[in-house]
Formats: C-alpha cells, sequence, structure tokens
C-alpha cells in the first residue's frame, strides 16, 4: 500500500510543483508592480485607483515612455551626465553596475558577447564556461603579459556562485549551445533538461512522412496472394 501511493505522489508532486512555484513567482512580480504603481498615483491623488491592476498598467506605460523619451539627444546626454556622476562614487558605482549589467541582459538590440566553451582540465576532463567578453582589462593583460586571454566564467552546480577566470583562447573549445540551455545544464548538474515539446502536428508530418516506406514494405506481399494446395 505503501509504495501504491507513493509512486502517485511522486508523480503528482513533479507536475504540480513547478507549475505552483512559476505561477506564484509571476504573480509575486506582478503585485510588487501593481503595488509600486500604485504608490506613485497615491502620491498623485490619494483616490486615483480606478480598477485593480491599474498599477501595473501605471509601471507598463511609465516604462513605455521613458523608453521613447531617451530616443532623444538631449535627454540621452543629461542621463549620460548623471551616470557619469554616479560612477565616481565607490559604493554606488558597484551597485548601479550590476544592476545596470543585469538589466542590459534583456536588450535585445545590444549583441551578445557571452559564447559557451568547454575549458579543457587536464588530467580531469571538461567544464561548462562562458566567454564574457571578448576581451579582459588591461591591467590584466599587462601583468599576465598575454595577449590572447578571455574572461570566462565557470558556474558551479546547484550553487549562486562561480569562478571567472582568465584563459588563453587556445585552451577554450566553442560549443554550437544556447547560452540560456548550457546554463541550464551546468546549474542543475544535467538533471534539468526541460524543453518545450514538439507540436503535434510535426509528430504527424513525420509520422505521414514514414508511411510511404512502410506501404512499399508491404506492397510485395501483395504481388504474391497465398494460393492453397489442394
Amino acid at each position: 500500500m505503501k509504495h501504491l501511493l507513493l509512486k502517485p505522489f511522486i508523480k503528482g508532486s513533479m507536475v504540480l510543483l513547478p507549475l505552483l512555484v512559476t505561477v506564484w513567482l509571476l504573480w509575486s512580480a506582478l503585485t510588487s508592480l501593481n503595488d509600486l504603481g500604485v504608490r506613485a498615483l497615491q502620491l498623485v491623488h490619494p483616490d486615483l485607483v480606478l480598477f485593480p491592476g491599474m498599477g501595473v498598467v501605471v509601471m507598463l506605460v511609465t516604462l513605455l515612455t521613458v523608453g521613447l523619451a531617451f530616443q532623444l539627444n538631449p535627454i540621452n546626454w543629461v542621463y549620460q551626465y548623471v551616470e557619469d556622476a554616479f560612477l565616481r562614487l565607490p559604493l554606488v558605482k558597484t551597485l548601479y553596475g550590476a544592476v545596470k549589467d543585469f538589466a542590459a541582459m534583456f536588450d535585445g538590440d545590444k549583441p551578445k558577447a557571452q559564447k559557451v566553451v568547454l575549458v579543457e582540465m587536464p588530467g580531469i576532463g571538461q567544464l561548462v564556461g562562458f566567454v564574457t567578453a571578448d576581451h579582459v582589462p588591461e591591467q590584466v593583460s599587462e601583468s599576465a603579459h598575454a595577449d590572447n586571454l578571455l574572461p570566462v566564467y565557470l558556474p558551479m552546480s546547484y550553487m549562486v556562485g562561480g569562478y571567472t577566470l582568465f584563459l588563453p583562447e587556445d585552451r577554450l573549445t566553442y560549443v554550437d549551445w544556447s547560452v540560456e540551455d548550457a546554463m541550464r545544464f551546468a546549474v542543475t548538474a544535467g538533471i534539468s533538461q526541460s524543453q518545450a515539446r514538439h507540436r503535434h502536428h510535426d509528430d504527424h508530418n513525420t509520422a505521414a512522412e514514414n508511411t510511404p516506406a512502410a506501404d512499399d514494405q508491404a506492397e510485395p506481399q501483395k504481388e504474391h496472394p497465398q494460393t492453397g494446395n489442394i
């Protein structure tokens, strides 16, 4: 009885928990965004909230307006001036730079410098790494007396952190692998390889393509009808 109930329980957990956690994270993000927008509205007018979710609409409109405004050169110039002032402050520079780099990951217009590589570890094997830039800081190249170094990030499985190494390019093997899939593989030690399943019509087309071959194999049997012996 124990084994009879344990297997369906584990299967139900595997199906339901990822769905619930994903929905909870999305809902928490939307709720936080809505609360921020509602507070901004209340600063303008305390009774200006007209319908639930208006805070999300306000934040989306604000982001869109800011994005359109920054296409104007004068506003861009002022922003760069303020940003340069921020980057001169020691603590603010570190915090602001990290947040800006994280936000830049979602900018589809900027070319992606990250590439997936395999790093040869003599006597051990190969590690999955990510080339994070096409050059290293000048201070590093001068100290190492090498011009072919690249910064490579090596993530740790089931850990938030990792290691950043400056490695010569001849020790790297480039892999035709998306950064997202490779990062998922490295962080989960290859256990999680969840991907969207193919559409049903793709399977149907594949089966239709294989049908003539099956018919060709069945045709020779039809050419020799069975004759009974008297």
